[in-house]
């Protein structure tokens, strides 16, 4: 029976480290998936600011045109004064020039805020992108990290389930059908240890008699209060 709990005990430490594999190896691609929406969002938010920009010199270039048509306007019409007849018409183009001063004007004053707006957002543009850069090198590196580790994971479990199919095959198979009942009861924990009459896995005492025969592992032991099987483990060693 010695023998017998050993090999329950090394195939119960074998499927548990099966199992956080498979929850790790299920969990890792919702991870990089997060990690990959992550980077994609932080990606979207510099191009929205990069068309930004882009809009602003654009909008800049346009009222640079407006602003060199308005000058040549506003010369054309300066050069006028000079064949004007009569006083009426002298005053009109007077006004005239006026007007396009005046919206000239308008339009420098409207090209300098600009200038301003665009010096602020090529900052931050710059910037946008200097932390995009550096988050495009963290991403691949954890992207990377990530794929190899899930390439591993599944390495590792076909060596625990290899593994396990070994254990079992040297199991009886009245204390492996108990064994699997008690796991397939208890979310996949059939054994577990017991240290100073208290089971480790429902951490309740169990009777000083009891503990005395677990101690000599001559049969197989359930514990009273959780019905998984126990054994002693000596954690003075």
């Amino acid at each position: 029976m010695r023998e017998q709990l050993a090999l329950l005990i090394e195939l119960q430490k074998m499927e548990s480290k099966a199992g956080s594999i498979a929850a790790r190896k299920k969990d890792l691609p919702v991870q990089l998936a997060d990690l990959e929406a992550k980077f994609k969002e932080h990606h979207a938010g510099v191009e929205t600011v990069r068309e930004h920009l882009e809009e602003l010199r654009k909008r800049r270039r346009d009222k640079d045109n407006q602003l060199r048509t308005g000058q040549e306007t506003l010369k054309r019409t300066r050069d006028r004064l000079l064949d004007v007849k009569t006083n009426k018409e002298y005053q009109s183009v007077l006004k005239e020039i006026e007007t396009f001063e005046s919206k000239n004007s308008h339009m420098e004053d409207e090209i300098i805020s600009l200038l301003d707006e665009l010096d602020l957002l090529e900052k931050a543009v710059k910037t946008r992108e200097e932390e995009l850069e550096a988050q495009s090198r963290r991403y691949e590196e954890e992207k990377t990290k990530m794929t190899d580790e899930l390439s591993s994971l599944v390495g590792e479990l076909d060596v625990c389930t290899r593994k396990s199919g070994e254990l079992k095959k040297n199991i009886s198979a009245d204390i492996l059908r108990k064994y699997e009942q008690i796991k397939n009861a208890k979310r996949g924990v059939a054994v577990v240890s017991c240290w100073k009459e208290v089971c480790n896995g429902c951490h309740m005492s169990i009777p000083p008699q009891l503990y005395n025969e677990l101690q000599k592992s001559m049969a197989l032991v359930i514990c009273p209060n959780c019905s998984r099987i126990i054994y002693w483990e000596n954690k003075k060693n």
